[in-house]
């Protein structure tokens, strides 16, 4: 067996204060009610894939099973949906009384437009459950003191390779600096291959290389003053040598033409089908290239940058998190089936069925795990820190303009016109 997730040092979150309140407060309060005395409890998460569904239907099943006067009324939206569909449900009669989000400021939007329920006090007459949990990870959830979100998993991301790709363009060892990167790069394209998928329809995927990028490429203090609004200049010059670096990509051919129009789901099955060489992937994703490539994949860490002004070796990504609606007539049940969705054996069959991250101390058995997800837990154990995903750790205001930069990098702006355009957005935030 192996213990994870003791810790991950010096966790740069970076939640800012300054987000437009979301609409909607007031509702049903959830879930009701039977005469018999069931409870139902609406849950909403971001999971509607077929393992997913099925994953959830199972552990849901057990809880119901195990606590007869507790259901769970589930639903499943997609990334995109769920974030103008939570909004609209917590101002309606069906509003959830457990949804989903991520980390940073996705949190602080529900914490300011009053949505959120503060869970400390459960947190507080519950050791045990409050010291299961990576540390790093819970106090992700802290705002001003105050604990309104559990991490439930989390994500980081890795260069994940197609090896059959790789042997085709006589690549023999995994580049670890970006000018090793490039030349893969150039080695791929020249046998008529795309060497990196990017499907950058909705503008995170590219904000999520801007989220590596920025962090080592810009200096740590910088960064964090930056991203909390502190300073509303984003001038540091790596924050446009990050985007030009994305645009050298796409311009030396590196990434497929139709880069603002392909879908995430696209990108990952270039990999899978042999027509792109590599993909910047979540490894929550990893067993879809096992089940498509069985052994024939790889990944490897993205590539540092010789002689940046930033940190080194940080993991990207952040934890998803679920919050209880503050109106929900039964909170006490919310946060019995939230210990149930963060105890070990729902965790660790999470990391097993899945290949999702833990965000608690539970054990694993290494022969039930993918050992390339078992060998990034460790090593994620390891990391200096972790960069949370830009569009989390800002303003949600600026965190559009900014997306918005990520994919007319690609077309007529320039990486100055974008950081101008960030910061002048910064400082009309920091002003509110």
């Amino acid at each position: 067996m192996k213990r994870m997730m003791k810790k991950i040092g010096g966790l740069s979150l970076c939640a800012v204060m300054c987000a437009a309140a979301l609409a909607g407060c007031g509702n049903s309060g959830g879930g009701g009610s039977s005469s018999d005395g069931t409870v139902t409890i609406k849950f909403v998460h971001k999971f509607p894939e077929e393992q997913r569904m099925a994953y959830f239907e199972e552990i849901i099943a057990d809880f119901e099973e195990a606590n007869p006067n507790i259901k769970i009324e589930m639903t499943a939206y997609g990334d995109e949906e769920i974030k103008d569909k939570t909004r609209v449900l917590l101002g309606s009669a069906d509003a959830p009384d457990i949804f989903f989000t991520w980390s940073g400021e996705r949190i602080m939007q529900y914490v300011r437009s009053g949505n959120a329920l503060d869970i400390t006090k459960y947190l507080d007459e519950d050791s045990e459950w409050k010291d299961s949990f990576n540390q790093v990870m819970l106090e992700s959830c802290n705002k001003d003191g105050a604990y309104y979100a559990i991490p439930w998993d989390y994500s980081s991301k890795e260069v994940v390779y197609n090896k059959n790709v790789f042997e085709q363009a006589g690549i023999t060892e995994l580049p670890t600096t970006w000018d090793e990167f490039l030349d893969v790069c150039q080695k791929i394209k020249d046998i008529g291959v795309t060497p990196l998928a990017v499907g950058n329809q909705y503008s995170w995927v590219v904000c999520h290389f801007m989220t590596t990028l920025n962090g080592k490429l810009v200096p740590e203090d910088v960064l964090n003053a930056n991203y909390t609004l502190e300073n509303t200049e984003f001038s540091d010059p790596g924050y446009a040598e990050a985007l030009d670096m994305m645009k050298e990509l796409y311009d030396q051919g590196y990434t497929n033409t139709d880069i603002n129009s392909c879908t995430w789901e696209m990108s990952q099955a270039m990999v899978k089908e042999g027509t792109a060489g590599m993909v910047y992937e979540e490894v929550q994703n990893l067993t879809g290239y096992e089940d498509a490539l069985g052994e024939d994949w790889g990944y490897f860490d993205f590539p540092e940058i010789e002689g940046a002004s930033g940190e080194a070796g940080y993991i990207t990504g952040g934890p998803d998190v679920f919050m209880v609606n503050s109106e929900s007539a039964h909170p006490d049940e919310a946060i019995t089936f939230l210990k149930y969705l963060t105890s070990d054996e729902v965790q660790s069959k999470m990391v097993y069925d899945l290949g999702f991250l833990p965000t608690t101390d539970v054990e694993l058995d290494e022969a039930q795990c993918l050992p390339e997800t078992l060998e990034i837990i460790e090593k994620n154990l390891n990391a200096p820190g972790i960069h949370e995903w830009l569009d989390c750790a800002i303003n949600q205001t600026v965190a559009d303009t900014y997306l918005s930069g990520c994919q007319t990098i690609f077309d007529n702006q320039t990486s100055e016109q974008i950081m101008q355009s960030v910061s002048d957005i910064a400082a009309e935030a920091a002003s509110e």
